[in-house]
Order: structure tokens, then C-alpha cells, then sequence
């Protein structure tokens, strides 16, 4: 169910994304540069701490999407958000860390897998092209594919178990209702959560191949590896800068599958989120009112309370009937 409600969602998270696409895409140059170059400062005081400010601000720069993506999804909702723009810095880093950290340690494990695997045959090897002929064989193929499949899988579970949490920092609260906490709902739905973060980068990289099928067979292919020769003589000073529409639309294409793909990660999240909130609701239901209190005898008896003027007034009609 939530595979399926995610898509509709998706497009009305993407045109939103696609209008401030410009805006985020300048935002994100110049966070990452102001946080290059604070790297590189720091970097002169602890050179030990550079490459690992840097590596934060990069890794931080990949989860702004998402938080602003799902931000998106939770306001189609009616949600509002309870911290600023700025309170989405912070959790950028923690996730941001925490996937980049997890990838680098899959493909180090990966890496040395392979080199536990390879290098007994290399040492074996005289000469080079011995080894290149053994390798280009047919039957290394499949490991490798492997790999590659594993190490995809890997980074897809990683993005699949983080997107709850990343939705609840969007907004800065839990499906609860309680302030925000870091890593609470980790792997929260995460079945439905991975096959469609699976199917949102398979899906983006099928659009990108089926872009490149439909300019190959035109004429559209020898005009854009002109305009790609232009745009080298630019760069050397050998022609005139001007903007080429050409590529300028290629790549805008290509961003907005990009964006697309990262929209439908951000619905997922987002309806991850509105489960949970639901379940929530449920386990704690309103109290209800409890039961009518009846009158007691007292109560029935008792009238309205006179005033002090109303008991006098009522003595002394009393005693002029009594005349």
C-alpha cells in the first residue's frame, strides 16, 4: 500500500522541488564552498580535522534534499514544521555522516574483499597481459556483478532505514507528537521503504538510458558533441562564451529525473511517517467523558441560593399576609 500511495504523492512533492530547484542548487554551491573553505582554514590550525570537516559538509550537502523534500510532503499534509530552515543544518550533518560513513565502509569491505580474492592470482602473473586476458574472462564477470549488486543494496538500506527519522528532522517533531529525537523509527517501514528506494535509483538510471536511445538515433547526438567542442574551445579561451541551450537543457533533464527519483524517496518517508502518526492516534485515543453525574436527592431538593435582599423581601411579603 504505501508502494503505491507513494507515487502520487511523489509528483506533488517533485513540482514543488522542481520551482525551488534553482534556489537549493545555489544554496547547496555555497554551503558546500563556504564549508570547503572552512575546511581548509581549519585545516592550518589541525590538519588531522580538514578532510574531516570537508567530508561532513559533503556528506551533509546529499540529505538537504531529502529534508526539504519530505519538509514538502509533511506541509501537503497539513503538518506544520516546528523548527526554522536553519534547524535542518544539524541533522544534515548526523545523517549526512552516517550514510557517508556506512558507504565508505561498505566499499572498503568490498575493495578488500576483492583484493583478498585477486591478489594470490596476480602474484602468479609474469606479465601483464597474461593478466589483463585472465581477467576480461567471462567467469570474473558475475563476482564483480555481484559486488556491484551488494554494495547497491547496501547503500539502498542505509538511504530505506533513515528516511523516517530524516522526515521527522524535516519538521522537527515525531509522529508522536514529541520533540523531535535523533534516530528514533530507524528501519520504520523499511520493507516497502527499500524496494522503493531500490526502484527510485533503478527508475532514474533507466530514464537517463532511455534519454541517451532517444538523442543516439537523431540528429540531436552530433549537435551536442558539436556543441560539446565548442564548449572545450570555451574553456581554453579558443571561442567566445555564450550559453549553449543545447546542453543547458540536457542537463536540466537530467536534473529533474534526479529530482524526481529524490521525490519519490521523500513520499515514501513521509507516508513512513503518517503510519506511524496513525498508530500513534490509535494506542492513545482520546479520554473519554465520563458518565453523567446524577442528581442526589440533596440536589433536587435544593433551590437557587437568594440573595441577602431577596431573603428579606420574601420575610417581610411573608408577614404582611400574615396581617
Amino acid at each position: 500500500m504505501l508502494f503505491a500511495q507513494a507515487f502520487p504523492l511523489s509528483l506533488s512533492i517533485f513540482w514543488r522541488m522542481a520551482i525551488v530547484l534553482p534556489v537549493m542548487l545555489v544554496g547547496l554551491f555555497l554551503y558546500s564552498f563556504i564549508g570547503a573553505l572552512m575546511g581548509f582554514l581549519i585545516g592550518f590550525l589541525f590538519p588531522a580535522l580538514s578532510l574531516f570537516a570537508t567530508f561532513l559538509i559533503m556528506a551533509s550537502s546529499s540529505v538537504f534534499p531529502t529534508l526539504i523534500g519530505t519538509r514538502m510532503g509533511l506541509q501537503t499534509k497539513g503538518m506544520q514544521a516546528r523548527t526554522k530552515f536553519w534547524g535542518l543544518f544539524l541533522p544534515a550533518v548526523i545523517y549526512g555522516a552516517v550514510e557517508g560513513v556506512s558507504i565508505t565502509l561498505i566499499l572498503g569491505l568490498m575493495m578488500a574483499f576483492s583484493l583478498v580474492v585477486i591478489s594470490p592470482d596476480i602474484l602468479q602473473q609474469n606479465q601483464f597481459t597474461n593478466l589483463a586476458s585472465q581477467y576480461l574472462d567471462i567467469s570474473w564477470a558475475t563476482p564483480a556483478v555481484l559486488g556491484l549488486i551488494a554494495v547497491f543494496l547496501s547503500v539502498c538500506s542505509i538511504r530505506a532505514s533513515l528516511l523516517v527519522p530524516i522526515t521527522s528532522a524535516s519538521i522537527g517533531r515525531d509522529p508522536d507528537g514529541l520533540p523531535y529525537t535523533p534516530f528514533r523509527h530507524f528501519r520504520a517501514s523499511f520493507g516497502p521503504l527499500f524496494a522503493l528506494t531500490i526502484f527510485s535509483y533503478v527508475g532514474m538510471i533507466i530514464l537517463h538510458a532511455a534519454l541517451i536511445m532517444l538523442i543516439v538515433p537523431t540528429g540531436i547526438a552530433q549537435m551536442l558533441q558539436a556543441d560539446l567542442a565548442e564548449l572545450g574551445n570555451m574553456t581554453t579561451g579558443a571561442g567566445p562564451i555564450r550559453p549553449i541551450w543545447s546542453l543547458i537543457v540536457l542537463l536540466i533533464v537530467y536534473m529533474l529525473i534526479g529530482t524526481w527519483a529524490f521525490s519519490l524517496q521523500c513520499a515514501g518517508g513521509v507516508l513512513g511517517y503518517l503510519k506511524l502518526k496513525e498508530d500513534a492516534s490509535a494506542s492513545h485515543p482520546a479520554a473519554p467523558s465520563g458518565p453523567e453525574k446524577q442528581p442526589t436527592p440533596a440536589d433536587a431538593n435544593s433551590g437557587p441560593k437568594l440573595s441577602q435582599d431577596d431573603l428579606r423581601a420574601l420575610r417581610k411579603s411573608r408577614q404582611m399576609g400574615s396581617l
